[in-house]
């Protein structure tokens, strides 16, 4: 690291750009205050944001430091797997699309836990929720607030301590003050600076090492793929692992962003569900543009570092730093500035949304369902309360983050996925669902997933010593514990369609509830209620399984 990395002491420049960033984003949640007036302004911005505004800050939260740092660090790890990762999840935004963005704003909740409880008719579910809810979020996080104090220590030259306590304070104040409000607002300012801020760096690295179509970063270093594999030819042997890997990352990106508390959020916030839709055709097409820039930044780290004979001098732990450490060495430190108030943006952006629904939750979900008579403006005040204290909590329990920060989102993706993704998508699409059946999914969902993810990420166990017996015998190979998800998911959707078969239909508002999510004025039994959607899970969810347990003679 001290090879390739000279900054020594104070970096003044980079420091002036992240205290402006810092400063603007304080600013724009005190100027937000002044638009709260009621309590659905503080949750849901009043339902007012339009499509562009809310694709932007669905754009920050999507991208994240995760964006920055971690894809980075698994680009250059694995390539094949990376590109798996940020194409599933650029994908799975067409993926909330099609099956939940639109019906969840004609539902006109505030939270996740709120449609999950209502959809349910179940109270014990939306304290479950708020549960499984709170654990995700720490876990996702935790490694964004890791990320904030590695840019604090390339700053200031302090542990990274420090910056993890700066940082997580700094966006407390601001969701504290401003609401949904000063979050979206917030959000949008951090997407335009985070696209800048890695656009343009990425730019001059790829012009310094060569590359003919280096303006256009996302496709602008084919000419150097002949000298890639010329340094490099392994670059782009396929790195062998369980096809059900990938089968595993696509369920957790699909149904975890539905499941993640924070995306679902946004949707609540916009007029309609037209707005809706476009603010997710924003995201899609800006979130595909800037992950295939990061991309082209992991190319360019494999290249220079094999051609300059630098791999085994870089610890591969600090993998997560190469953005950095390519903008200095090709860019200089300028544009290594610019890099570091682009994701201090990107992880700010991100810590806000879950910071909002945490708070949010733990008041409006979990505190309101205790005492159900609270009026607005007490629960107004104790978001303030529950918002301050989420802040301080998360702060402090990052701390001590994962060593690899896009492992902990991963883990985050696949518990939302089995826990909560799988009962709002069977809430919206068949109403024979029942609270019985999402209860028993989302229970098994949970601890299929949240079990290994303790043994693995915080004990450091091997994927295949984990105390599950018959499955964890087949979580072996690179990235293994992935097929964990594709386990968790399936069985998931299986309990919640078998119980709600065995178990009373849910009452006839309830199932009107599901037509009017689809924009239907009439109600018709049958609709949205036939048997080829459950026997279609059921088939394809155990076929899924199945495939687990097969290949491993090939794949061992």
């Amino acid at each position: 690291m001290e090879e390739v990395m000279q900054l020594e002491g104070v970096f003044y420049l980079g420091l002036i750009l992240s205290l402006l960033v810092l400063a603007v984003s304080v600013s724009i949640g005190v100027w937000s205050r002044r638009l709260t007036r009621s309590l659905g302004d503080y949750y849901v911005a009043g339902r007012s944001i339009g499509a562009l505004n809310n694709g932007l800050a669905m754009v920050s939260l999507g991208l994240s430091l995760i964006t920055f740092l971690g894809l980075t660090a698994l680009i250059i790890e694995g390539v094949y797997v990376a590109v798996a990762v940020y194409a599933s999840f650029t994908a799975a935004f067409v993926g909330l699309l099609i099956l939940a963005a639109p019906f969840l704003r004609r539902y006109k909740s505030f939270t996740t836990m709120a449609f999950i409880s209502e959809r349910y008719y179940s109270h014990e579910l939306r304290l479950l929720s708020v549960v499984f809810m709170l654990i995700v979020s720490i876990l996702y996080l935790g490694g964004n607030i890791k990320g904030i104090g590695i840019i604090f220590e390339l700053l200031l030259g302090i542990p990274e301590i420090y910056g993890i306590i700066v940082g997580g304070l700094v966006v407390t104040i601001y969701v504290v003050i401003g609401g949904m409000y000063g979050v979206t607002y917030n959000q949008t300012f951090q997407s335009i600076v985070l696209i800048f801020c890695l656009m343009f760096p990425v730019a001059i690295i790829l012009q310094q090492l060569g590359a003919g179509g280096w303006y256009f970063p996302p496709f602008g270093y084919g000419d150097m793929v002949p000298e890639m594999l010329e340094h490099a030819p392994h670059y782009f042997s396929a790195w062998v692992v369980h096809p059900v890997t990938y089968v595993g990352l696509a369920l957790g990106s699909f149904f975890g962003i539905i499941g993640l508390p924070h995306f679902v959020m946004r949707y609540f916030t916009v007029r309609d569900s037209k707005e809706a839709r476009w603010s997710t055709v924003i995201t899609v097409f800006l979130v595909g543009l800037i992950n295939s820039a990061v991309y082209a930044t992991g190319f360019a780290a494999v290249y220079w570092m094999q051609k300059e004979g630098l791999f085994g001098q870089i610890a591969t732990a600090d993998y997560d730093q190469m953005v950095f450490i390519l903008t200095e060495n090709l860019a200089g430190e300028g544009w290594l500035a610019i890099a570091i108030a682009g994701s201090v943006a990107a992880g700010l952006s991100t810590v806000s949304g879950l910071l909002m629904i945490m708070g949010v939750g733990l008041v409006h979900d979990l505190y309101s369902a205790i005492k159900p008579n609270i009026d607005d403006s007490k629960k107004l005040r104790l978001s303030y309360l529950a918002m301050l204290a989420a802040g301080i909590f998360v702060t402090v329990i990052s701390i001590r983050p994962p060593e690899f920060i896009l492992e902990a989102i991963m883990w985050a993706f696949g518990i939302a996925a089995a826990s909560l993704g799988v009962p709002i998508v069977m809430g919206i699409w068949w109403k024979r669902a029942t609270r019985e059946g999402a209860g028993a999914g989302m229970v098994a969902g949970f601890l299929l997933t949240f079990v290994p993810c303790v043994f693995i990420l915080i004990m450091g166990r091997e994927p295949t010593e984990i105390p599950i017996p018959l499955i964890a015998p087949y979580l072996y190979g690179p990235m293994g514990w992935i097929k964990m998800v594709a386990i968790a998911v399936p069985v998931s959707f299986i309990l919640t369609v078998v119980v709600s078969w065995f178990t009373a239909e849910p009452p006839q508002e309830v199932k009107q509830s599901v037509d009017a999510m689809h924009g239907w004025e009439d109600y018709v039994e049958e609709r949205y209620n036939g048997w080829i959607l459950p026997v279609s899970v059921i088939f394809f969810s155990l076929l899924i399984m199945a495939l687990v347990f097969m290949f491993k003679d090939t794949f061992s």
